[in-house]
Order: C-alpha cells, then sequence, then structure tokens
C-alpha cells in the first residue's frame, strides 16, 4: 500500500512539474482580478524552481497521509519556511468539475477554493512554527488575516494546484 502511494505521489509531481511549463489559457482567465487583491511584494519572494514548488506539494500531501506525524509538520515548515525571506510557501488544491454531477465549475469558484485551501495551509504552517509544530493537521481553528500572493498555478487533470507565499516574521 506504501509502494501505491509513494507511485501516485511521484506521478502528480511530475505531472505538476510538466504543466508547469505548459500553463493553459485557463491560467489567464482565472488570475485576472486576483493578484490586485493580495498585498505581497513580488521583488521579495526569492527565484523558486518548479522542484521546490513540489517538494511543498509533496510535504503536504505526507502531512494529509499521516496527521499526527509531528516529524512530517517539521519537514514541511523546514522546507516551506524560507527564514531568509521571513516567507512561507504553501499549496491548495481545488477541482474544476464537481465530482457529483461532472459540471464544469466557474473559474472565480475554482481559483477561490484553491486560495482557500493554500491560506488553510498557511494558518497550520504558521501555528507550526510558533507552537513547535502543534496541532496536528485538521485540529486547528483559526484564522489567517495576513496578506498573501499568489506566486503560480497549475492545471493537472481536473484540478488546479496554486501555490501562495506571505511574510510571517516568526519571532
Amino acid at each position: 500500500m506504501a509502494f501505491i502511494r509513494k507511485f501516485i505521489i511521484l506521478y502528480i509531481c511530475i505531472t505538476i512539474v510538466s504543466c508547469q511549463k505548459e500553463k493553459s489559457e485557463q491560467v489567464e482567465q482565472l488570475s485576472s482580478g486576483t493578484v490586485e487583491n493580495t498585498t505581497a511584494q513580488t521583488d521579495q519572494l526569492p527565484n523558486l524552481t518548479d522542484d521546490f514548488l513540489v517538494s511543498v506539494y509533496e510535504a503536504q500531501e505526507l502531512i494529509k497521509i499521516s496527521q499526527e506525524d509531528q516529524e512530517l509538520r517539521r519537514r514541511f515548515c523546514e522546507l516551506a519556511y524560507l527564514k531568509d525571506h521571513n516567507m512561507l510557501i504553501t499549496m491548495g488544491i481545488a477541482k474544476l468539475h464537481n465530482p457529483e454531477t461532472g459540471q464544469p465549475i466557474a473559474n472565480q469558484f475554482v481559483e477561490r477554493a484553491a486560495k482557500l485551501d493554500a491560506i488553510r495551509w498557511m494558518a497550520y504552517g504558521e501555528q507550526w512554527l510558533k507552537n513547535n509544530y502543534q496541532p496536528a493537521f485538521g485540529q486547528f481553528q483559526g484564522n489567517f488575516n495576513k496578506p498573501i500572493q499568489i506566486i503560480d498555478k497549475a492545471f493537472v487533470g481536473d484540478s488546479l494546484f496554486l501555490f501562495i507565499s506571505a511574510n510571517l516574521s516568526i519571532e
């Protein structure tokens, strides 16, 4: 079973990397109006490679599989929190079609869902950095109220993968 999970994660990661280079026209449609609402500074953001973004995705997926594993949360934070920039990078996923009806979901709702998922991960990351990687995934209830910036998006199969950054200044 573990082999199958690793294979699926590896397959998705390879697909993400290849899709990063071939973003569809939907990205242009989805991006209109979104980045204007964010206030993070683009010039503060270091150069992030596709490999780095895939690693963030992988770290989040591993946490979802083993939600009680504090070591996975620590590794995610060490990877996704860029200390030199006080910047945390997270990823959110949203479906392009309603799983029950198969009908397409409006682009603005797809992006909003992916953005909310990424912000949820941002809230967890901030809590984990401040509280010794606690609480376990799925056990935090709170808000994230800092400015975010959408830094990348990719369509893979029936999903939008959206990456965001935020300045945290963790003491």
